[in-house]
């Protein structure tokens, strides 16, 4: 008889079975060991699931919201811009190129069925973009550099170079460049003369002088103009030289670029 087999037959101890014993519990380990792993896998996944889900639903409300916001029904809120957009249609060639800032080109294409020149703002006055700008929602910014579809910073330059300019030779340059035949804009558009300036990578203190009494109330940029450009002359309803004024509402005012 083997020691070993004494051994097992006085004590019933074997080294061989013993190892089995140990490989069997190791095993046994093993197995939980991974069961758990596999439990704290699947609840991770679930989680990130719910995360992406979460992600996505907050996604599309606010691609729903964006969409709200450039919705076209403000357009006909305004009766006597919709009556200027309408003479375009009725009154001016097919093919016709209108020259004007951003905000108007829904307008001049659904109402006056006419081309425009640019259709929206550039990265480089997004600042000065209503519902960019919103403070009550901060998202919005988001919204916009996910979605908004920016035009091209030098096009929206030239464009805003066209009205910045102090003579109808340099304006008329820029125009026959786009292939414009008239051009539009509002009677209260001072209030955008910051963003065209900006836009035009012009100084607006070089264009408008700084209030003498901040504090005094509403600043008037049309008793405090420095230069006078083809921008404030149109907002004014002035006639200007190379340009004759087709139409006149009081607030909605087209020049032809002759």
């Amino acid at each position: 008889m083997q020691f070993a087999e004494i051994i097992e037959h006085w004590t019933g101890w074997c080294p061989k079975k013993q190892n089995l014993r140990k490989a069997s519990r190791t095993f046994f380990l093993s197995e939980e060991s991974s069961m758990q792993s596999r439990k704290s896998i699947r609840s991770k996944t679930k989680g990130m699931v719910a995360v992406v889900l979460v992600a996505l639903a907050a996604l599309a409300g606010m691609r729903l919201e964006f969409d709200s916001m450039q919705s076209p029904e403000w357009l006909f809120r305004d009766s006597k811009a919709v009556e200027g957009y309408q003479w375009l249609a009725n009154s001016t060639e097919n093919d016709a190129v209108v020259l004007a800032w951003w905000d108007y080109a829904d307008g001049i294409e659904m109402i006056g069925h006419r081309g425009v020149v640019i259709r929206e703002a550039s990265q480089k006055i997004k600042n000065t973009i209503g519902g960019y700008q919103d403070p009550g929602k901060p998202w919005h910014k988001l919204e916009y550099a996910l979605w908004y579809p920016y035009e091209p910073n030098e096009k929206v330059r030239d464009v805003a170079a066209f009205f910045i300019s102090e003579n109808a030779t340099s304006a008329k340059e820029i125009s026959r460049r786009f292939g414009a035949d008239y051009a539009l804009v509002m009677s209260g558009d001072l209030g955008k003369y910051f963003a065209v300036l900006l836009a035009a990578e012009k100084n607006f203190s070089d264009y408008v002088m700084a209030p003498k009494n901040p504090g005094a109330g509403k600043f008037d940029i049309r008793s405090n103009l420095k230069l006078e450009t083809i921008y404030t002359k149109m907002v004014n309803g002035k006639s200007i030289e190379g340009f004759t004024k087709e139409f006149d509402n009081g607030q909605i005012r087209i020049y032809k670029i002759v």
